[in-house]
């Protein structure tokens, strides 16, 4: 076992380093160049302004609203996501305005962020599976598995609050097991405050309490039933006895903790507009099965491979990872500790029927996103995790734990090793084609980019800022007013304006695919 422990520590320092390493490599997209506005005290109303003013300008001029100035500090940042954005709590927008202070660089900075969460999860899960199974092996495979997941390091080099939310997740939930096994106030407090960080990180927090409330309703009245029943067992009877006050604890620090978020809380229902409505959008059952067994795939295997190769290829990554999956749910089913297993299936189930459930009862694709699901997933890690461990304590089981626990790791080696020097990868979304985009245009000297307000261009406009030399001369308009386009630039480029837009200034143009897949267009006038 000597060898096969030395591949697990092999596995967590990789986990770390690769979350450290080429942070500002991918492209910074669409959503991120939300976190840079709003993070260096920008506001939605002041970079339309200067954005969309129909007037000749440079990527250097727009790019102003993606960096910190020295007289919009941590205030404006707050003030800024309350007006604009306040569905996302402020910890993560402010902790990116401290390392601005520091780190200049803004892609660097509000990725580091990430990062740090990112590579603190590897030892917070191994706390979590140590306080839920009691055992150095689950605990350290548990926190080798989350280190070279592809998932996980993904969202650790995204600059939105979505690892930290993972972080501060596992955090509470290894914080509530040990105030339980107390029952002591620092206990609780500790609890406690880890509640009002996650509220403040990521609002989906409130589906981490509502799974630990659950879990506590179990461990006061159905384990305290099925303690009594055990006549031979008097040290759990007495125990048994202390549960009402461990509920009474539970409720008091889950109030506190949702009273000292209700000035944000509040924010958020007085200010939260429809910015999500387009997950409720149908999808065909179909498309969003496929779309589940990617994201779970993922956990463990991904080299982007539906994006550039055919199903039949990818298929085979996608069946071993459900098969896994699936054998560890129902090893763990008859085999883990009760109280762990319960544990578990409500932290995920509890995020997994939120975004599932209205999908399959009334329609959508809130579970294709698979960043809504991170408690889910990481629960779905803790048992493979669990079920691996066991299989590598049992003598006439060990060979195949070793097998499958080294080809997991190692799919995850390679898939992070293969991701690190990407310039793009599929959580880029509609940004997905900017880098090439970027790459076309500049590659024409002396050209001139036109775009407009079409389809939510703004963070696409910003996203392809942090790609272009800051002399790029720039036209962006309001539709559906066109703009008088100058002659003296060498090359006209058309990006990500409306169809409507398109066909007026085919009137004058020859429009032209440049990259049709990144919505870029070449213009010249028709003689």
């Amino acid at each position: 076992m000597r060898r096969f422990s030395t591949l697990l520590l092999i596995a967590i320092v990789l986990g770390g380093l690769f979350r450290l390493t080429n942070l500002s490599g991918k492209v910074y997209w669409h959503d991120e160049t939300y976190t840079a506005l709003y993070a260096t005290g920008h506001g939605n109303a002041e970079a339309a302004e200067l954005v969309f003013d129909a007037q000749l300008k440079t990527a250097g001029d727009i790019m102003q609203m993606q960096t910190a100035v020295a007289d919009r500090g941590i205030g404006e940042t707050a003030r800024q996501l309350a007006e604009n954005d306040a569905q996302h709590p402020p910890l993560y927008y402010v902790m990116t305005r401290l390392v601005l202070y520091v780190l200049p660089n803004t892609v660097v900075a509000s990725r580091l962020v990430a990062a740090l969460a990112g590579l603190l999860l590897i030892p917070a899960t191994y706390w979590l599976a140590q306080e839920l199974f009691d055992q150095s092996l689950p605990a350290t495979l548990s926190a080798a598995i989350v280190a070279v997941s592809p998932f996980q390091y993904l969202y650790a080099q995204e600059a939105r609050e979505y690892s930290l939310w993972a972080l501060t997740s596992i955090v509470a939930s290894a914080a509530l097991l040990r105030a339980l096994k107390s029952n002591r106030l620092s206990g609780w407090l500790l609890y406690s405050l880890s509640i009002v960080i996650g509220l403040y990180g990521c609002i989906l927090t409130a589906l981490v309490i509502a799974s630990h409330g659950l879990y506590v309703l179990w461990y006061t009245l159905v384990r305290q039933a099925e303690t009594r029943q055990t006549e031979t067992k008097q040290i759990d009877a007495r125990v048994s006895h202390r549960r009402w006050p461990i509920f009474r604890n539970f409720a008091l620090s889950s109030l506190v903790s949702l009273l000292l978020f209700f000035p944000w809380g509040r924010l958020i229902t007085q200010t939260h507009t429809a910015k999500v409505s387009w997950t409720a959008i149908a999808m065909p059952f179909p498309s969003l099965a496929k779309i589940w067994a990617g994201n779970l795939t993922r956990l463990f295997f991904d080299l982007n491979l539906d994006n550039t190769d055919p199903l039949i290829y990818s298929a085979i990554p996608v069946l071993l990872s459900l098969a896994l999956i699936g054998y560890a749910l129902v090893w763990s089913i008859r085999n883990m500790p009760r109280p762990a297993f319960v544990f578990i299936t409500l932290l995920g189930g509890v995020t997994l029927l939120t975004f599932v459930g209205p999908d399959l009862l009334i329609g959508g694709r809130r579970s294709s996103v698979s960043r809504y699901l991170i408690p889910t997933y990481l629960s779905l890690q803790l048992i493979v995790a669990y079920c691996l461990s066991q299989q590598l304590a049992r003598p006439g089981s060990r060979t195949l734990g070793k097998a499958a626990t080294t080809t997991l790791l190692v799919a995850g080696i390679i898939s992070c090793t293969f991701s690190i020097s990407a310039d793009t990868w599929w959580h880029k979304k509609n940004s997905h084609h900017n880098p090439e985009v970027a790459r076309i245009i500049s590659q024409a000297p002396g050209s001139l980019l036109i775009s407009s307000d079409n389809n939510a261009n703004l963070g696409e406009l910003f996203s392809l800022g942090h790609r272009l030399a800051p002399d790029q001369a720039l036209l962006i308009f309001t539709e559906p007013n066109l703009p008088a386009i100058p002659q003296t630039a060498d090359t006209l480029f058309l990006f990500n304006v409306s169809k409507q837009s398109r066909e007026k200034l085919e009137q004058s143009y020859e429009v032209t695919p440049a990259f049709a897949e990144g919505r870029l267009w070449k213009m010249e006038p028709k003689s």
